[in-house]
C-alpha cells in the first residue's frame, strides 16, 4: 500500500494518505481543514542498511574501546574461565 503525502494550500498542514494500490485516486481533502486545495509533495523513506554498511557506519575507534573494554573486565567475567573449572562427571568428587 503506497502512502502520499499532500500539504494543504490554505492552511499549510501536511497530510499523509494511504492508497489500496498505486493507480487508486479517491478524494483527496485536508484531515485538517476540509480543503480539497492539496498538492502531493515528495515523502521521506526508509531504506534498511546491510550489516557491512551499518558497521561502516560505526565510530572507528568502536573497535578500541570494546579492546579497552575487556582488557578491564575481571577475568572472571570470561566464559573459558569456568569451563576450565568444570570436569567429568566421572571426575567430581560427590
Amino acid at each position: 500500500m503506497p502512502m502520499y503525502e499532500f500539504r494543504c494550500e490554505p492552511c499549510g498542514q501536511i497530510s499523509s494518505i494511504y492508497f489500496r494500490t498505486v493507480s487508486d485516486t479517491p478524494a483527496i481533502h485536508c484531515q485538517y481543514c476540509g480543503s480539497e486545495e492539496v498538492e502531493r509533495i515528495l515523502s521521506s523513506f526508509a531504506s534498511p542498511l546491510s550489516e557491512a554498511d551499518q558497521a561502516a557506519k560505526l565510530d572507528p575507534k568502536y573497535h578500541k574501546m570494546v579492546d579497552a573494554a575487556v582488557r578491564k573486565a575481571p577475568s572472571t567475567s570470561h566464559p573459558d574461565h569456568y569451563l576450565r573449572q568444570m570436569v567429568p562427571f566421572s571426575q567430581s568428587k560427590e
